[in-house]
């Protein structure tokens, strides 16, 4: 009976943190608000997660794989290259942060003002280079005279997910289109030119 209520007040406490973290973002959300809209004291909340870091990344990682899966399934669908290619971007770069910008945002907020001496609570990061790495060995065709490091493309398409989401922040929005066009014309040549 004990752990049936740890589970509801863990989910309680996740369900209140996302709302929160959707609507206000990282560092307008106090863990005292997650607290009481979990209907626990702040120091119930500790004994769940150490940190309000550890929180949102028990918020934000199933969010965020759901999201990616949803990418990996409508990339698959895709029969060429290029269109295979200009998916991953878009829903990279566009569809999965404004799927929850708040959510998006937050993540950013924590990253950039997290304590750099301490590890991140999971290694989504990582997970994301290796599933987006795989998503790209499957889209771009292999070239003999022009090998493509798919890994080094991965860890550069997160960062300019950063980059977009913390300008989408500041409304210093960008033509995702068009940058995934160039990005695609860049690896795989001009769409009329192939």
């Amino acid at each position: 009976m004990v752990q049936v209520k740890k589970k509801q007040i863990h989910q309680a406490i996740v369900d209140s943190a996302y709302d929160l973290f959707s609507a206000r973002g990282y560092h307008s959300t106090t863990l005292q608000d997650v607290a009481e809209l979990s209907g626990i004291g702040v120091s119930s909340l500790y004994s769940y997660f150490p940190s309000k870091l550890h929180l949102l990344y028990a918020v934000f990682e199933p969010w965020h794989k759901a999201e990616f899966a949803q990418l990996e399934k409508r990339v698959l669908r895709l029969k060429s290259p290029r269109d295979r290619l200009f998916a991953i971007l878009l829903g990279l770069w566009r569809d999965i942060p404004i799927a929850n910008i708040g959510l998006t945002n937050s993540l950013m907020e924590a990253l950039a003002s997290a304590d750099p001496t301490q590890k991140k609570p999971v290694p989504l990061l990582k997970w994301t280079e290796e599933h987006l790495m795989k998503l790209l060995k499957d889209a771009l065709p292999a070239k003999d005279a022009q090998p493509i490091d798919h890994d080094a493309l991965s860890t550069l398409f997160i960062m300019a997910y950063d980059g977009f989401v913390i300008n989408r922040r500041l409304n210093d929005l960008r033509d995702i289109e068009r940058l995934s066009n160039a990005m695609c014309d860049l690896l795989l040549g001009p769409a009329g030119k192939r």
